[in-house]
């Protein structure tokens, strides 16, 4: 029972990607990862551009190029850390289908079979929260006065929707709604491996899931273009009106 109580807590992912559907052949280029406590506090941040290939999609829309991610790890190689991160945490994304889906379909295409996840998707809970809001992540933050800026760069999408689960979380009457998915993330068999930072022993369920090896360190932007001679990406931009 400790154990499940150290791994309480929330997991807000976004990817940045080369197009809209993995089904389709698109691949994650970049993941941010940011960790929230039960209250929805963020104590944890992480992201990296992922290499999968030389094509990289709509540069105008991510800004990420061929030249950065051609430094970066590939997707096995930060599979591992990735997995330590989500296990026993309720995974959240604003448009959580999207999200989902690629995190799937790179965890397969990785040797890491996916299993039942519990989620939570912050667009969906505007229904019930922002009634009256449009549903996009630039309009659900303006609502709680969340400053959104470096559109579509995973760890800022990311971090705005931490924030935005933790405005949700602190307007909640119904606490136990929020601690009963909590309490299913933290007893999730998935992944079939026992994780924690340094420590990948399998289990006896586990024969058929690969122990995590061979990561890489993961590379945010700023190292990336530094590793290919480009200038300091531009920080400070907002998110475009249709996102």
């Amino acid at each position: 029972m400790e154990q499940s109580r150290a791994h309480r807590g929330f997991a807000v992912i976004d990817f940045e990607t080369t197009g809209l559907s993995p089904a389709r052949g698109s691949r994650a280029i970049e993941i941010g990862v940011v960790l929230s406590d039960r209250d929805g506090t963020i104590t944890e941040e992480h992201d990296t551009l992922i290499h999968a290939g030389p094509a990289v999609g709509p540069t105008r829309i991510h800004r990420i190029s061929a030249r950065e991610v051609a430094h970066a790890p590939t997707f096995r190689q930060i599979a591992p850390q990735l997995l330590e991160l989500l296990a026993g945490r309720v995974i959240v994304a604003h448009n959580a289908a999207f999200d989902l889906a690629f995190l799937r379909t790179e965890l397969l295409a990785a040797g890491y079979p996916p299993g039942p996840v519990v989620s939570l998707c912050t667009m969906q809970l505007a229904r019930h929260f922002l009634p009256d809001s449009r549903r996009s992540l630039r309009a659900c933050c303006e609502v709680f006065g969340i400053d959104l800026r470096d559109a579509h760069r995973a760890s800022a999408d990311a971090r705005a929707t931490a924030v935005l689960l933790e405005c949700y979380i602190a307007s909640s009457r119904d606490r136990a709604w929020w601690d009963a998915r909590l309490d299913r993330a933290a007893a999730s068999p998935w992944p079939p491996f026992r994780v924690g930072r340094g420590s990948h022993a399998r289990t006896a369920a586990s024969s058929s899931m690969p122990v995590p090896d061979g990561r890489a360190p993961w590379m945010p932007r700023e190292i990336a273009r530094a590793a290919a001679g480009l200038p300091a990406v531009e920080l400070g931009l907002r998110l475009p009106a249709f996102v």
